[in-house]
């Protein structure tokens, strides 16, 4: 079975806390999947939607880095700060290890069975995280190679602006208005 392909975001951000590394097609990389900030309110962008009844684990590619998403909640640290909670989860969504923090509802509470062994559904943007600041446990490394870079130029004045490009390598120069997606193939590992 060929290894399964991902695309995720690779920010300016974590770029720098990585020290610029040059980046090429081959490259072995460890990393954590984040699918960032989720509201649980199927109008927005990010969104997701937790249930009792368990599912079949899907991770579909809806677009660029974008997935739709289900799977079953491994882990769940849920904070509760000024009034509103927050949780952030491990979840298995079809043997694929996400990391999910969910935002509360209007009221400031979190839907109704957002804990471990539920079953979690939405919309994300998929971001590699390789430097984390490890204020929760929460979240699994998984091991990728690296296939291939696009990069949308967005930096004003640039002669390529708007335009995407694609290469094998990812060069050490910062990038501070661009996006950069990374096409991986995820190693065989079990959750």
């Amino acid at each position: 079975m060929p290894l399964r392909e991902i695309e995720f975001e690779l920010s300016s951000a974590q770029f720098q806390q990585m020290g610029y590394p040059r980046m090429e097609q081959g490259q072995p990389l460890t990393l954590i999947l984040d699918g960032g900030i989720l509201l649980p309110d199927p109008g927005a962008d990010d969104w997701f939607a937790v249930q009792e009844a368990p599912l079949p684990g899907h991770f579909i590619q809806v677009g660029r880095a974008r997935y739709a998403f289900t799977g079953r909640i491994l882990e769940a640290d849920i904070f509760k700060e000024a009034g509103e909670e927050t949780a952030l989860l491990l979840v298995d969504c079809d043997g694929v290890a996400l990391r999910i923090t969910c935002a509360p509802q209007a009221e400031g509470m979190l839907p109704f069975g957002t804990w471990e062994t539920r079953t979690i559904s939405g919309l994300l943007r998929l971001q590699g995280v390789v430097e984390d600041d490890f204020t929760s446990a929460i979240g699994k490394p998984v091991g990728v190679t690296l296939w291939g870079f696009r990069r949308l130029s967005l930096g004003p004045g640039d002669p390529f602006f708007g335009q995407w490009h694609e290469s094998d390598e990812l060069l050490s120069t910062p990038f501070h208005y661009d996006r950069v997606l990374i096409n991986a193939r995820l190693h065989r590992e079990g959750i």
